[in-house]
């Protein structure tokens, strides 16, 4: 009887509560993993072509110092979570700290961002597809659109565990691509340097490393939040930022100048069939499930949030990206730039401000998650942000 009450209590303190679904609580391991997942996707099949427009060295400096900024505007937002408790998303945390308005720009953040990166695989589905089987980039796009909207419209929940371990196979497939580059590298590839298009990288990579969703989701679940918190926001963004500069080693190793938007197209061309349909292949599923993932959690947020039909969410959810697309929103590095330049800095902007005001309220300075010297990270990263949604914007409409 001894025993059954603690399994039953052990079991109990293993699972939460968390947005209304009964889920286990996971350990640092989990965490950390959970972060990548949510970190690496279409984002990084478009790294190296932008830094290829630049050159390797400038894309290092980029690659590095913002997952510097970024990994530090993480750990601001773990330590904003730290103290909401619990269940406390970005429109939580704007709501509390910055009031309605706060709330509302954040929402309307989110889904625009949940809307561009519906478009964004959407390009980049047409463009792998298209690469694998004869047909245009514009028919794969539309098919797969098809068959993506009719499992969006079945809410295919399995869809979340695939794109979990498809995310984290990539690592294991970068290894990969490392390895059978290496003998087709071409250093001369990694010497030049053009500034003509020196900002072009910011919101490509910014978008790359946009994981602000995934801090709080962690911090809901971790089970020794205290211990483990802040070493998982800081393994993962290590992880994550190795992934990207060994990719782009690679891949611009081989294809130089001639990277295309979808890295994998060029690679496979330039290394061999096995890594052109392996990797092409991981590009689809990856970016498959990607899309599948963001359009059901933008049709559930519709439906949760503001209590409209089943079927006017799936609609509202699919029809708009569709009609970006078909209106000619095509260019796959071009709109994750848009997304990325302007409406995940804005995003990240606000962020900063939720720290802010959190910190002029006091409620951080009791916390046991505690950051030093955080105006050496605030004050670049606000400068970064600031810079980066106005070149962006200006570049969008001139």
């Amino acid at each position: 009887m001894f025993w059954l009450f603690n399994k039953y209590h052990r079991s109990e303190e293993e699972v939460i509560e968390h947005n209304g679904v009964f889920k286990k609580r996971i350990n640092l391991f989990q965490a950390v993993a959970l972060i990548v997942t949510f970190t690496i996707g279409a984002g990084i099949f478009s790294l190296p072509y932008a830094i290829s427009q630049v050159g390797l060295l400038v894309g290092i400096i980029y690659l590095v110092l913002l997952g510097i900024l970024i990994m530090g505007m993480n750990l601001m937002l773990g330590q904003v979570a730290d103290k909401a408790g619990d269940n406390m998303q970005l429109v939580g945390l704007a709501k509390k700290y910055l009031g309605k308005k706060g709330e509302f720009v954040m929402t309307f953040l989110f889904y625009l961002i949940s809307f561009g990166v519906l478009v964004i695989y959407l390009i980049g589905e047409g463009n792998a597809l298209s690469a694998l089987l004869p047909g245009t980039k514009f028919m794969w796009s539309i098919i797969f659109f098809v068959f993506g909207s009719l499992l969006v419209l079945f809410s295919i929940r399995v869809i979340k565990v695939i794109s979990f371990v498809l995310s984290l196979s990539i690592l294991f497939i970068i290894l990969l691509i490392v390895w059978t580059s290496a003998p087709h590298i071409n250093y001369q590839n990694y010497v030049y340097t053009d500034f003509r298009n020196l900002f072009l990288p910011f919101g490509v990579i910014l978008f790359a490393y946009s994981s602000l969703t995934s801090i709080p989701e962690a911090h809901s679940l971790l089970k020794n939040k205290s211990k483990d918190f802040k070493k998982s926001i800081v393994l993962s963004s290590l992880i994550v930022m190795s992934a990207y500069i060994l990719f782009v080693l690679a891949v611009l190793g081989v294809t130089g100048v001639d990277t295309t938007e979808i890295a994998t197209i060029a690679l496979g061309q330039k290394v061999g069939p096995t890594i052109y349909f392996l990797g092409n292949i991981f590009a689809v599923l990856t970016m498959g499930t990607g899309f599948l993932m963001s359009g059901i959690a933008l049709k559930d947020s519709l439906v949760w949030d503001y209590k409209i039909s089943s079927a006017l969410a799936i609609f509202i959810t699919l029809l708009i990206p569709l009609i970006l697309f078909v209106l000619g929103v095509r260019q796959f590095v071009t709109a994750i730039g848009v997304v990325g330049g302007v409406v995940v800095s804005s995003q990240m902007l606000l962020t900063v401000l939720i720290y802010w005001r959190a910190k002029q309220m006091g409620h951080l300075n009791s916390n046991k998650y505690q950051m030093h010297h955080i105006f050496l990270l605030m004050i670049p990263l606000t400068i970064v942000l600031v810079l980066g949604v106005i070149y962006s914007t200006v570049k969008l409409f001139f």
